[in-house]
C-alpha cells in the first residue's frame, strides 16, 4: 500500500486514487495543489547592422580654358626718302625691346564636401502579448461518509483557493472546481 504513489490504496484509514498524496500526520493525508504561473523574461538579439565605408575612386576630368599669349615679329620695310629734321638725331646707337607672355594653365585641386553621410539609431518600445498555457492541479471531493445525529449540510474547503469557489452538498454529496473534467483519479474524462 502506498501514500506517496498514484495507484489505489489504503493507508491509516484514508483512501488515496491519482493523485499523489503526502504528508501523513496521524489519520490525515494531505495532496498538495499545485499550479503554473508564467514568468515572462527579455533578452537582446541582434537584428543586423548598417555599415557606411567610405572609399577613394579616380576619374578623369576635362574642361576647356581660354589662354592669352604675345609673339614678336620684327617687321623690316625698305624705304628710300630723304632725311626730315626730326630724323637729326638718328645716328645714335639705339636699342628697343618687346617682351612676349604668355598664359599656361596651372592646375590647383582644392577638396570640396559635398555630402554628408551619417547613421543613427531609433529606439522605440513596443508591447507584445505572450500567449501559452499553465498547468494547475484542480482537487474533487468525492464525501460518501455518513454522519450521525445529523442530517444538515456540511461545507467542505478542500480544493478551493481565493478566488474560486467550491460548491459543497451534504452527505454523499460531490464538492467539484471550477474545471469541468478534472478528477482525482488523474483523468481528464469527466465523472460518471
Amino acid at each position: 500500500m502506498s501514500s506517496g504513489g498514484t495507484g489505489t490504496g489504503y493507508k491509516a484509514g484514508v483512501k488515496t486514487s491519482g493523485a499523489t498524496a503526502t504528508g501523513l500526520t496521524g489519520n490525515q493525508e494531505t495532496i498538495k495543489v499545485v499550479e503554473e504561473r508564467l514568468r515572462i523574461g527579455k533578452r537582446e538579439v541582434a537584428k543586423g547592422a548598417v555599415r557606411v565605408r567610405s572609399y577613394v575612386v579616380e576619374r578623369p576630368v576635362e574642361e576647356q580654358v581660354r589662354l592669352h599669349e604675345e609673339r614678336i615679329t620684327v617687321d623690316r620695310r625698305p624705304v628710300d626718302r630723304p632725311a626730315t629734321p626730326g630724323d637729326a638725331g638718328l645716328i645714335q646707337e639705339k636699342t628697343i625691346e618687346a617682351r612676349a607672355t604668355a598664359e599656361e594653365a596651372v592646375v590647383a585641386k582644392e577638396a570640396r564636401v559635398v555630402e554628408e553621410i551619417g547613421i543613427r539609431k531609433e529606439a522605440k518600445d513596443r508591447t507584445e502579448t505572450v500567449r501559452d498555457t499553465v498547468r494547475e492541479t484542480k482537487v474533487e471531493v468525492d464525501d460518501q461518509t455518513t454522519r450521525t445525529g445529523t442530517a444538515g449540510t456540511r461545507p467542505s474547503t478542500t480544493g478551493t483557493r481565493p478566488g474560486t469557489t467550491g460548491a459543497s452538498m451534504g452527505t454523499g454529496g460531490k464538492t467539484t472546481n471550477a474545471t469541468p473534467g478534472a478528477t482525482s483519479s488523474g483523468t481528464n474524462s469527466p465523472r460518471k
